[in-house]
């Protein structure tokens, strides 16, 4: 079903699940790639330590021609405190060994076949350090190195070798990365967005669709029963009032009943008529102020009336009134036996839009009841209708004007009409209900 309650969250729920598989997918894909990177990084600079040191075996010359094909700026041998000792090319006096931790001293050196490199967003140079130890042999008097220790207790004198060289195309290559990373995440999230937007304006659409093809369905049966509801009731009324005429006037008591019920379908067919036919009406300027005395008369609860000054509408006179009587019926009703409170208020503001503000401390609108307050038929009273709201909501709108219902602070209910005071005034702006 279209309105089933059930579809958001299952629409929903599974964008949001794709959306962060996809999410996850790019992040780890960038994350994959930054690492190759790394390794690529490690690798060049192992190789241009490998080659310049072998080159460096031949001849200085050979070792500086190296440096110039693998873009070594600068090699050097350095003690473990970071002074430089010996050097080739342009290296610093000293390097800071304390970004290096235990762990990778210890893992580089025992080893000896493999170092650091990292790069140095300051200077955008890559370093790479390799951690070497010469064993110093005590043999006969003699100084004896050997790569390996070979005595119990050698005694060893760590070196660090040292060698950078330019990282414009790793730096380059790392921020190309990130930023593919970063425009893939937000064309994601401008994607989810996007066909978030699309579903909730395609259920909005179904949801006005369904409501426009269950009104039409609705006022095509209304129109049939209200032409067939009408010639009974005329018919009835006129034998009531021969009744009347020929029954003893101690009996026509009886038919009191009778005639009220037949009064309560013709309001009723009345009614539907009125929400079938135009809703515009002829506008004529109409008093507020006026209209609002008129009705108050009319109702045996008091109702307090207060207005910023005068107010005039262009509206139908009698969909005016229809609107109005209806909205302070339901005020003076809304609490039963009790005092309903009921108030009316007007204002304007800036756009050229009036106010009207009918409150009450009735029982107030149930939560359940509120997107359904104003569909045809719909009422919480016994005797009700349910036509009522329908009528002056088409009205409104076909004035231009919005109504709306809500909660009162405090209690109580409170409905605002919203009316141009022209006929070309600007479209008001909707609320959500509080």
């Amino acid at each position: 079903m279209i309105m089933d309650n059930k579809e958001p969250f299952i629409v929903i729920t599974s964008l949001a699940f794709a959306f962060l598989v996809l999410l996850a997918l790019v992040i780890f894909l960038t994350s994959a790639l930054l690492e190759r990177e790394q390794l690529r990084m490690q690798s060049e600079a192992e190789r241009a330590f490998n080659s310049v040191f072998l080159a460096l075996q031949d001849s200085t010359a050979k070792a500086l021609k190296t440096m110039q094909d693998e873009h070594v700026s600068g090699i050097g041998v350095y003690s473990s405190m970071g002074r430089k000792v010996l050097s080739l090319g342009n290296v610093p006096m000293t390097i800071p060994l304390e970004g290096f931790t235990n762990a990778e001293i210890s893992s580089k050196g025992s080893s000896g076949n493999s170092g650091t490199a990292t790069y140095n967003t300051q200077t955008g140079m890559i370093e790479y350090i390799r951690f070497s130890r010469l064993t110093i042999l005590l043999d006969t008097g003699e100084l004896t190195l050997t790569e390996n220790g070979l005595l119990p207790t050698p005694i060893d004198f760590p070196d660090v070798l040292y060698l950078h060289f330019d990282g414009k195309d790793y730096h380059h290559r790392k921020m190309v990365i990130m930023m593919i990373g970063i425009i893939s995440s937000m064309t994601l999230i401008g994607l989810f967005l996007l066909v978030l937007s699309i579903y909730r304006n395609n259920r909005r659409y179904r949801v006005t669709l369904a409501k426009q093809e269950s009104l039409v369905n609705l006022g095509q049966a209304a129109r049939t029963l209200t032409h067939e509801i009408k010639n009974p009731l005329s018919a009835i009324t006129i034998q009531l009032a021969l009744l009347k005429k020929t029954m003893p006037k101690e009996n026509t008591k009886d038919l009191l009943l009778i005639e009220q019920e037949v009064q309560r379908l013709t309001q009723l067919t009345n009614k539907v008529s009125d929400f079938l036919r135009n809703p515009l009406g002829t506008p004529v300027t109409v008093d507020l102020t006026e209209l609002f005395t008129s009705l108050i008369k009319t109702f045996d609860r008091p109702i307090r009336f207060s207005s910023e000054q005068r107010q005039q509408i262009v509206i139908d006179s009698d969909r005016a009134r229809s609107v109005f009587e209806n909205l302070l019926k339901n005020a003076v009703e809304s609490a039963g036996d009790g005092n309903p409170q009921v108030e009316v208020r007007i204002t304007n503001d800036k756009r050229g839009f009036v106010h009207v503000y009918v409150m009450d401390r009735g029982e107030g609108i149930r939560g359940s009841d509120a997107k359904k307050i104003f569909d045809p038929f719909f009422t919480t009273k016994i005797h009700g209708s349910g036509i009522g709201l329908s009528i002056s909501q088409q009205f409104v709108k076909a004035r231009g004007g919005h109504i709306r219902l809500y909660s009162r602070d405090g209690g109580g209910t409170v409905a605002e009409v919203i009316l141009p005071k022209s006929i070309h005034a600007l479209k008001p702006k909707e609320k959500e209900p509080s």
